[in-house]
């Protein structure tokens, strides 16, 4: 119905309280400032805590192969993630999908320890549209899990 708004649990969507500060987030640009926000086509990341963790955001391989996108995936095991190694946290793996013409990353899924973090930082990167040959050519520092970004993207390029 034109005006009437919905937050949170009760508006359908997913249920998850970031999206309930987005749907917030929402009304209060279109009711307060008079803007035009929406829904369409916003990042719904999640992770679940469990042991490891488990992050994702973006389309997955599936979906995006179903909507006839042409896609490069990205694949690498924890076990090839310095930082996972020093931890002794090997189990899981980092996967992320990417569209061939642009480059642009359309989604990941991250499995393992801190999963959720290293999602968000992919999430960042595609909410810049930024290619994934920035992250594959970065400077992060060592030994951290972001590190894992440039091993990701090399893997993909083999």
């Amino acid at each position: 119905m034109p005006g009437v708004y919905a937050i949170g649990d009760v508006n359908g969507g997913p249920q998850f309280t970031h999206i309930s500060y987005d749907d917030f987030r929402i009304i209060r640009a279109n009711l307060i400032e008079g803007g035009d926000a929406t829904t369409k086509d916003r990042l719904v990341p999640y992770t679940v805590f469990i042991d490891p963790q488990l992050g994702r955001v973006g389309l997955t391989e599936t979906e995006a192969r179903k909507r006839g996108l042409s896609i490069r995936v990205a694949k690498l095991p924890m076990s090839h993630v310095a930082r996972a190694i020093e931890m002794s946290e090997t189990r899981g793996f980092i996967k992320a999908v990417v569209e061939s013409a642009t480059n642009q990353i359309l989604g990941c899924a991250v499995l393992g320890v801190e999963g959720g973090e290293l999602m968000a930082m992919l999430e960042i990167a595609i909410m810049g549209r930024l290619p994934y040959t920035v992250l594959k050519d970065g400077i992060f520092a060592h030994p951290t899990m972001a590190e894992s970004l440039n091993n990701l993207f090399m893997a993909m390029d083999s």
